[in-house]
């Protein structure tokens, strides 16, 4: 029995009719429970995958989300595909209710075992780390683009359109003078496609938005006051990517100050310490919204704010995503990579060798003490006139997956 073919019969005593054809390609058979339309093959409801396409992408979790760009090209290019999408427990977590994904899978021992015997049309490959770069090597496809792992144990580009991506990582001049492209713009050149601009959205769940609703609630937070978020954290793995904790405390004063808005203190775990310490410092004059949150339950959050103000890490992205606007602060990282399609400012520090992409560094005043308190105030201030701002309330042009696959 060759189990390679799409449509495979089968007979059993039970069944009305002396077999039933298994429509293997159909995008709601699953094998291992009854269908999701609950019928038995074949159908009416019989609805092809068509195109197979595996994108691998896991690296660090801001990464994953604006990697979200690519799926409505591939759906302009594919419009009868079937997507799966491989990354770590946080970025299945984050890519969750996307109604573009059709399957989303944990990048572990299981799913290398199964995608093993699967069969792709298009396999996409975006991390140059040796774990998801072997991974595209071991899936068979019939076409691979983007990054791909060496017999010698080394990544390399898969495909000609992905030099320029690929040689980016090798030479800092490449990455941090000449490029003037956009993440978004390099990974769809790095594919062999046509990039329009194309954005890319969160989706948080009916109970991810009640979550949020409830807590801004509890913190005392009523729909006409405006909220500037303040994340404060950005990771450890560059050095001097967001400010200090005294800069946080002076800009919440002034914020504080003005009288108009509630300020409000962001972060994940790493950042426990940092926002108790900045809490305790401003006397109970903020909103402390802990760092706790699961990612969509934080990205729900998030939509309530008025403007956030971040470096460049995942609460950036998030904040793209979800269309709200953002004030981002650019010291190490190359702020050109990043697209805010219109809806926020980017501010960069003055330093000859800032972008550096540097772990460690002991240069004082550092890149991030070069973005002044009355700096960023200001900038800030531009999305809290009465005219412009954004009151407490969940952004009018987000779409639940529902309304956008009812649209299609």
């Amino acid at each position: 029995m060759n189990q390679s073919l799409p449509i495979l019969q089968l007979t059993s005593p039970a069944t009305e009719s002396t077999s039933v054809a298994l429509r293997l390609d159909c995008r709601y058979y699953r094998g291992d429970r009854p269908c999701v339309k609950g019928r038995l093959c074949s159908c009416v409801e019989y609805a092809p995958m068509g195109q197979r396409i595996l994108i691998i992408k896991l690296g660090a979790l801001g990464d994953v989300i604006r990697t979200e760009a690519l799926l409505p090209g591939l759906k302009d290019v594919y419009p009868q595909s079937h997507i799966t999408w491989v990354s770590k427990a946080s970025g299945c977590r984050v890519l969750a209710n996307n109604p573009l994904i059709d399957r989303l899978l944990e990048f572990n021992a299981e799913t290398i075992c199964h995608l093993e015997i699967e069969q792709f049309d298009l396999l996409i490959s975006l991390d140059k780390e040796p774990g998801p770069a072997a991974l595209a090597m071991r899936v068979p496809a019939a076409e691979k683009r983007g990054i791909g792992l060496s017999a010698q144990g080394t990544s390399y580009p898969l495909n000609a359109q992905a030099h320029h991506y690929f040689l980016l990582g090798l030479s800092d001049e490449l990455k941090f003078q000449r490029n003037s492209f956009s993440y978004q713009k390099l990974v769809y050149d790095a594919l062999g496609l046509t990039y329009q601009g194309e954005r890319y959205t969160l989706y948080p769940s009916e109970a991810d938005e009640a979550y949020a609703t409830q807590k801004w609630r509890e913190w005392g937070v009523s729909a006409s006051e405006r909220i500037v978020g303040l994340n404060t954290g950005a990771g450890s793995v560059f050095a001097n990517k967001t400010w200090n904790a005294d800069q946080f405390v002076e800009l919440s004063r002034m914020l504080v100050a003005r009288g108009d808005c509630r300020v409000a203190l962001l972060g994940g775990p790493e950042e426990i310490g940092k926002n108790e310490w900045i809490y305790k410092q401003l006397a109970g004059q903020v909103i402390h919204t802990g760092c706790h949150h699961r990612e969509l339950q934080f990205a729900a959050l998030l939509r309530h704010c008025s403007v956030v103000l971040t470096g460049d890490t995942t609460a950036l992205h998030m904040a793209v995503a979800l269309r709200v606007p953002v004030v981002a602060l650019f010291g190490p990282t190359c702020a050109q990579e990043i697209d805010l399609y219109g809806r926020g400012r980017k501010l960069r520090a003055g330093l000859a060798c800032s972008p550096c992409y540097r772990r460690h560094c002991d240069i004082a005043p550092s890149c991030m003490d070069q973005l002044q308190v009355e700096q960023v105030a200001q900038t800030l201030s531009e999305y809290l006139d009465p005219s412009t701002g954004r009151t407490v309330g969940v952004s009018q042009e987000m779409r639940t997956p529902a309304q956008i696959l009812m649209s299609e």
